[in-house]
């Protein structure tokens, strides 16, 4: 095995057709051109290559991160540069995957929560992991730690062990086959 860094929407260090699989564990809600990244995981598969991916849905901890930002900023945060949520409207992604050619997209979205452990330090700076370079500029982690643990039980409660479990998380597993190509 070995590892390689690569641009997902520029594959170019690959031959076409030549993995079997390719997996993408939430990724591809983040390129530029979404539409090229899943154009050049087609491009790199074998016929009859599957493609996994994961993409969010919905999470809570967005809302957690934009609440905060509110409460440091006194006003709405702009929207982050990127986006985890930018895949989740209903068939975005399917169209995108049969766009580029792939049969035989198969989905399917499950719930669950995040369990952000018992130590209340882990559990602000994981919640506000998004949102660290904004809080180290404005050096307002101590404003940041104040406000998340304001809000925290608002979106999340505390499990019996003492951890803060954050529900309402959803993603979706897509599986996506590049068909066998047929020569005459």
């Amino acid at each position: 095995m070995t590892c390689q860094v690569a641009d997902m929407q520029d594959l170019v260090a690959f031959s076409d057709n030549s993995f079997d699989l390719v997996t993408c564990c939430y990724g591809f809600m983040f390129p530029p051109d979404i539409p090229k990244a899943v154009q050049e995981s087609y491009r790199v598969l074998k016929p009859g290559g599957q493609l996994i991916a994961t993409t969010w849905n919905k999470i809570a901890m967005m809302v957690v991160v934009r609440a905060v930002m509110t409460e440091i900023l006194g006003q709405e945060p702009p929207s982050p540069p990127f986006n985890p949520m930018s895949l989740s409207e209903r068939g975005l992604f399917e169209s995108m995957l049969q766009g580029a050619g792939y049969e035989a997209i198969e989905t399917s979205t499950y719930d669950y929560p995040f369990d952000l452990s018992n130590d209340p330090e882990i559990q602000y700076k994981a919640v506000l992991l998004p949102a660290k370079a904004s809080i180290d500029e404005l050096d307002a982690w101590d404003q940041a730690k104040a406000a998340f643990d304001k809000i925290k039980l608002e979106f999340g409660a505390y499990s019996d062990h003492g951890h803060l479990i954050v529900p309402n998380n959803q993603y979706k597993l897509s599986i996506a086959t590049k068909p066998f190509t047929t020569t005459v």
